[in-house]
């Protein structure tokens, strides 16, 4: 974990804007994101991946802006089933897909060149070429911050729709860890 004092935020944005974050913190492992999230739980927080399409105001951000670089894909397989993949919320969206895509992993190959995070996939629900990653996603585990634990969605509980979420419904409540 790295604790940013005075971090400029338009130096972690792909459009280049955004002011002066109070506290800057960046989270290797979900065990760390857990902790900082815990520890400045009735503080205002901004979670950041990494930074596309992110407007953010020129002025000071009082809060504590958390970038999330957790890395890591789990595969679990089975001849008849296929592949089961859990992906930590910091990987790179697009590295992801092409390393579904060799191999051989359906479900994801239209949603190349998505800028992104994982972790920000299924709040948007984004998708391309008439496929979304609701289509591809059996559960999303993450951190509610009104209850304070961890929380996992079946795709069901997802409540996904055209572009949206019950991540992206109820902003500031859950953070995706995986």
């Amino acid at each position: 974990m790295h604790i940013l004092q005075n971090e400029l935020l338009s130096n972690h944005t792909t459009l280049r804007v955004g002011g002066v974050a109070e506290t800057f913190v960046v989270v290797e492992t979900q065990a760390e994101l857990l902790d900082v999230l815990t520890t400045y739980k009735d503080t205002e927080i901004l979670i950041l991946g990494s930074g596309s399409n992110l407007v953010i105001a020129d002025t000071n951000f009082h809060g504590v802006v958390i970038q999330i670089q957790t890395q890591g894909i789990d595969v679990e397989t089975d001849a008849c089933s296929g592949a089961m993949v859990r992906v930590q919320a910091g990987v790179n969206w697009d590295e992801f897909v092409s390393h579904a895509i060799s191999n051989e992993w359906s479900g994801v190959e239209a949603l190349s060149f998505i800028p992104g995070r994982v972790g920000a996939t299924p709040i948007q629900n984004v998708g391309a070429y008439g496929q979304d990653v609701s289509q591809s996603i059996a559960r999303v585990k993450t951190f509610d911050r009104v209850e304070e634990k961890v929380k996992t969605f079946s795709v069901s509980e997802c409540d996904f729709g055209y572009r949206t979420s019950i991540f992206k419904q109820t902003p500031h409540r859950y953070v995706i860890l995986e």
